[in-house]
């Protein structure tokens, strides 16, 4: 993954089913060239150009693989796109055509949906509130998306109640809290969405495990800036299995140097300081039986990005960068709020600024990187960072994350 890239921006958001795995990516995007509005079917242009951007790109350069694995994502079409068809150039089990609420709907708009629906696509309504004009749509859609983020449950029961006859599967979309989550789970909801189900909030008053506990002390020990690599063969040698995944590792296809390593100091040696210590920080938080794939694979799309960014800036330590981009996951991975984490860790005073309180160079890195994986691309820095800084930065996230997990998992 190191085509240059025109200035899009774009970005995948999770879709969840019931029992909270991911199912389905959504890819969000916009023109870079125009960063004062964003995509929407009322600006055909910036609309056209970025979508056929992000279609060729994924389908010729990047491959859809390499972006959202083997799971089909959502992709907004516009108008224009849909009437000439271009769907059809594209496999009918991976992309679901998202259609935006303020598309104009006319008779050949209909006729190309009805087309495409034979040849196999399935095809969602987005941002759904009920109109008596969208019930053509709604009788030939598989899916319909309900932005439930500002709805009381009494305006979500009365969409549903409009919806009665629906025989797809309804997503809610923009899910900010667990509360809200339950809700949506109980009224009927198939599919959720929403930045909350990615990095959920930690329950507040919940006791660290003995586990979890050890493994923040050794992570800290890690990270120090002067670890030896005498502390670190003998943190390996105290986690069971550590040893073989880290051997494991320093002979797989990513690392491989021409010759089988056979000792632990070796690997020390071929993987250097810096890499060993981020790669047992991710074999240890990845031991955790409560973490999810999906929850260590937007951590290290997170941290690489961080540090991908901090290179280009030249303003700041990219390793530090990518601690800061890792941690800023572990309220997540342990379940319990930053300020708690941090209490029981000696990180310097940087490190703690940015992940506390977004302060520092470091933090803003930080901020920026959790703009772009959530799609509000209206709040990046443009004077440091070009749209193409963020994009290389975010796929190469991508790539690193594919990297690593096929070497843990």
């Amino acid at each position: 993954m190191t085509q240059q890239l025109t200035p899009i921006l774009f970005a995948r958001q999770e879709i969840y089913d019931a029992a909270g795995s991911v199912c389905a990516y959504e890819l969000l995007y916009r023109n870079g060239d125009d960063l004062q509005s964003n995509i929407d079917p009322q600006d055909n242009l910036a609309g056209d150009k970025a979508t056929s951007f992000v279609l060729s790109h994924l389908f010729t350069n990047l491959g859809l693989d390499s972006v959202v694995g083997n799971l089909p994502c959502c992709i907004n079409f516009t108008r224009n796109h849909l009437l000439q068809k271009i769907p059809l150039l594209l496999p009918q089990d991976r992309v679901i055509i998202e259609l935006l609420e303020h598309t104009v709907i006319d008779e050949p708009l209909l006729d190309t949906i009805k087309l495409l629906v034979r040849e196999g696509f399935k095809f969602a309504l987005d941002d759904f509130v009920f109109r008596d004009d969208l019930i053509p749509l709604i009788n030939l859609a598989q899916i319909i998306k309900i932005d439930v983020l500002n709805l009381s449950e009494s305006e979500i029961k009365k969409q549903l109640t409009l919806l009665k006859n629906f025989k797809g599967r309804l997503l809610a979309e923009k899910i900010e809290d667990k509360k809200q989550l339950s809700l949506c789970k109980k009224l009927g909801f198939h599919y959720f969405q929403g930045f909350f189900l990615n990095f959920p909030r930690p329950i507040q008053g919940q006791e660290l495990s003995e586990n979890k506990a050890y493994l923040l002390k050794l992570l800290a020990e890690l990270h120090h800036p002067d670890v030896k690599i005498e502390r670190v063969e003998e943190i390996i040698l105290q986690i069971p299995k550590l040893s073989y995944r880290i051997l494991r590792l320093a002979n797989s296809p990513a690392m491989y140097i021409g010759k089988k390593i056979d000792s632990l100091l070796e690997a020390i040696q071929q993987l250097g300081l810096v890499q060993i210590r981020n790669w047992i920080s991710l074999i240890l938080v990845s031991s955790l039986d409560e973490v999810t794939y999906d929850l260590l694979e937007r951590t290290l799309i997170r941290a690489k990005m961080c540090q991908v960014l901090a290179r280009a800036s030249g303003l700041v330590n990219s390793q530090q960068a990518y601690t800061v981009g890792m941690f800023s996951a572990l309220d997540a991975i342990l379940n319990e709020p930053m300020a708690s984490l941090l209490s029981k860790i000696p990180l310097s005073e940087e490190l703690n600024d940015a992940l506390l309180h977004k302060r520092g160079i470091l933090g803003q890195l930080l901020s920026l990187t959790q703009h772009y994986e959530q799609g509000r691309f209206d709040l990046l820095d443009y004077t440091t960072f070009t749209a193409q800084d963020y994009s290389q930065a975010y796929l190469n996230g991508i790539d690193y994350a594919n990297t690593v997990m096929a070497v843990l998992c």
